[in-house]
């Protein structure tokens, strides 16, 4: 037999349900109770978990309200009403500079193994952001693309991914 919560555990419960949008499973994990317990508890304090499934929230690009999941705000530092506005937001971020052709990114694998022995699921990165400019010393090569995604996120940050071919050519 489990012990009821305290005051202060029943309103910790409720404001990481409600403000955090924690999972309801995560916080009965917390608390060593099932879900459905967590459930009861919400009801029991007039909370209808139903009517926070899903949640209005203003677009990073436009600011327009829009509906989301719950799960969705929880995992998402920036949210978006569609695909326009997303796409906007991330041209806006890389000043415009970015140039994606599919084209480009194989040439710059077949120029990186010219000078790099290239591995199924290294990634090739492109400096300048220009996937048309395949000159050898613009050309990076990242373990996976976890290392790949480091580099971006982390370079903001002034931490350093090291590549594993950098561009030289010896």
């Amino acid at each position: 037999m489990t012990i009821d919560l305290n005051e202060k555990q029943t309103v910790d419960v409720i404001n990481a349900y409600t403000v955090d949008l924690e999972s309801a499973q995560s916080i009965a994990d917390r608390y060593r109770r099932t879900r459905q317990g967590i459930y009861k508890l919400l009801r029991r304090n007039g909370i209808k978990p139903q009517d926070y499934g899903r949640i209005t929230v203003s677009c990073t690009a436009c600011g327009t309200d829009t509906v989301k999941p719950r799960n969705r705000i929880r995992h998402s530092k920036h949210l978006f009403c569609d695909q326009e506005c997303y796409t906007a937001y991330v041209e806006a971020m890389q000043g415009g500079s970015y140039n994606q052709n599919r084209q480009g990114q194989r040439v710059g694998r077949a120029v990186v193994s010219a000078y790099f022995d290239i591995q199924p699921g290294q990634i090739v990165h492109h400096e300048d952001r220009n996937t048309l400019n395949n000159h050898p010393q613009n050309l990076r090569v990242f373990q996976n693309q976890g290392d790949h995604i480091r580099h971006h996120r982390w370079a903001r940050d002034g931490i350093e991914v090291k590549p594993v071919w950098d561009g030289s050519l010896s």
